[in-house]
């Protein structure tokens, strides 16, 4: 009679520990739209609005210890950006519309509050690391002779464009638990770059530095 509740209590242990491994690793699918916004690190270069994009790709958050308040946060993420810049030439300001394709790990904290009803509230801070793998450009060029800008559209600019780009990532929002393990997630995410995305662009003898946002 002595064991039938000890293999009651090995069987809530078992159950417990396996909800809190379950519980361990959560993973879903990101679906972002965003603005970006090429921010000059050179005078001669001026930001010109921005670009509509979006990203997408599969996250993943990693529990830190056992009160889910605490989780590491990653992910693996086609993100497409860009952004609109001007530059002189001559007597005119031409204008470029560059079009960017990245591979983009994040490694960040996200901090949960605990559950309020079906919703649960978060704040993220962390790292970006995004590697570049289509780069395209509409631009204007001068010709001073005949005194004519032409516009040439879906250059390839890989070789203009480094291969690595770093940033910042904040961001927040909340969660909305439907049923059990199926949640919905609506945040607001600012990436800032602080890595340089050109490379040997010059105007003159001027080396032209950008980062994307």
């Amino acid at each position: 009679m002595k064991k039938v509740p000890a293999i009651v209590c090995l069987l809530a242990i078992t159950a417990t520990t396996v909800h809190a491994q379950e519980k361990s690793v959560r993973f879903g699918i990101k679906v972002a739209p965003n603005l970006g916004f090429i921010h000059p690190d050179t005078k001669e270069l001026k930001n010109d609005g921005t670009r509509f994009g979006y990203t997408f790709g599969l996250m993943g958050d990693f529990m830190l210890g056992s009160n889910q308040n605490y989780a590491f946060a990653t992910g693996l993420f086609l993100n497409n950006v860009g952004g609109k810049t001007t530059f002189p030439a001559g007597d005119q300001n031409l204008s470029t519309e560059s079009k960017y394709q990245y591979i983009e790990l994040p490694i960040t904290l996200k901090l949960k509050t605990n559950e309020i009803g079906y919703m649960t509230y978060y704040g993220q801070i962390g790292f970006g690391t995004a590697f570049n793998i289509s780069a395209k450009s509409d631009f204007d060029t001068y010709d001073p002779v005949a005194k004519k800008v032409t516009r040439t559209t879906g250059e390839n600019i890989m070789d203009n464009t480094q291969l690595f780009k770093a940033s910042l990532i904040v961001g927040g929002g909340l969660e909305f638990n439907f049923s059990g393990n199926t949640s919905a997630m609506v945040g607001v995410t600012y990436n800032n770059g602080f890595t340089n995305i050109n490379k040997d662009i010059k105007v003159g003898d001027k080396e032209l530095k950008a980062k994307q946002n």
